[in-house]
């Protein structure tokens, strides 16, 4: 059923395209300015909710904002379902009422936050920027839920409370770690990384909350560097937060349909080192070494080769054998370094009962 939280849900779904490319996805959009895009992206799961359940779209709508702007949109559901973008770009330049409802549910469904969590900083300030200039063109009385969010840039002072933290020693507090839990969910990916970065420097057990904003930013933060600094941590304190299902997780995440997702993925199981050695997941890295792109398979070699000894396989040494050729300097690397690592395990290994003395350790 339709309702705030699967609209929040959706608008985050259709936001990926901007997080990885904002300009280009403005203009696939076919918005003419951001603040008309980020109207178009939030309001299209309503009108889609409209066409098949009517009721709930409009209690949802409701709860969140009623009046003029509110009836506007209702009224001009289905019209507005196959224009959208144009439509919302010139209703918004002349209606005030249509505004300020537009703002409304900006504001109560967070979509500026989720946009900005998820961009690097250099994006975060363009975005920031963009927007409180387009904003300029209006009425100082309009928009002022609007203006004070994106006044805001202060993520410089977030950033230098988090690394204040160094001066616990890893002996965090409740408070301590509920800043930390809020930092990885930071718009500024400075303020993440160091959140992630200070959270592997805690001397107990991470809160089960904690461990699974850590693991989402190393799977789909947008800024590489937050990723490896999460995923480090992950590798930090894999003694005391490896489970079945973090392991089974990241397995399945193997999968995924993006690139980013898969590479992220093995990074993270490299860092969990021999704890993550199952056999499910030596398979998935070992079909992942022949992975369309080049950033999944070096992170499935190196991910294997820190695995250890339930990896050192024949069928891993021949895939690895075979990643040697690959065509990226990279992955050949890559290959290189964890076959090393690999070999060395496998001669002080015993000899498997189930394998002729004779029978040469790779082919």
């Amino acid at each position: 059923m339709f309702d705030q939280e699967s609209w929040r849900s959706q608008i985050t779904e259709r936001l990926a395209g901007f997080t990885r490319n904002p300009r280009q996805d403005i203009q696939i959009a076919g918005s003419a300015s951001v603040l008309g895009y980020m109207a178009v992206r939030t309001l299209e799961p309503f009108l889609e909710a409209f066409q098949t359940e009517p009721v709930a779209a409009v209690l949802a709508l409701a709860e969140i904002t009623r009046g003029p702007g509110a009836d506007m949109i209702v009224h001009r559901a289905s019209q507005m379902r196959f224009q959208v973008s144009n439509l919302i770009e010139r209703e918004l330049r002349s209606s005030a009422d249509l505004r300020a409802a537009v703002e409304q549910i900006l504001v109560t469904l967070n979509v500026i936050h989720v946009a900005r969590q998820r961009l690097n900083s250099s994006r975060d300030e363009w975005l920031r920027l963009t927007l409180l200039s387009e904003l300029d063109a209006f009425s100082p009385d309009e928009f002022a839920q609007l203006r004070r969010l994106l006044h805001d840039p202060g993520w410089q002072s977030r950033y230098e409370t988090i690394r204040s933290l160094r001066i616990r020693n890893g002996h965090y507090s409740a408070a301590d770690l509920v800043l930390l839990h809020d930092g990885l969910s930071d718009g500024a990916s400075h303020v993440r990384a160091a959140a992630a970065r200070m959270l592997g420097q805690f001397a107990g057990t991470p809160p089960s909350p904690l461990v699974k904003a850590l693991t989402r930013v190393a799977l789909y933060d947008c800024d590489l560097e937050t990723r490896y600094a999460a995923a480090r941590t992950l590798g930090a304190l894999r003694d005391r937060i490896a489970s079945p299902q973090l392991i089974d997780h990241l397995t399945f995440c193997l999968s995924d349909e993006d690139n980013f997702v898969r590479s992220a993925a093995a990074l993270a199981l490299g860092q969990l080192g021999e704890l993550a050695g199952t056999p499910t997941l030596i398979a998935k890295l070992t079909e992942m070494i022949r992975d369309s792109d080049f950033y999944a398979r070096e992170a499935a070699a190196r991910a294997l080769g820190r695995i250890g000894s339930a990896a050192a396989t024949s069928s891993v040494l021949n895939a690895l054998i075979g990643a040697m050729e690959d065509a990226d300097a990279n992955v050949h690397e890559a290959a290189v370094d964890a076959l090393t690592r690999l070999r060395k395990i496998r001669a002080t290994m015993p000899l498997n009962p189930a394998r002729a003395p004779t029978e040469p350790l790779v082919v």
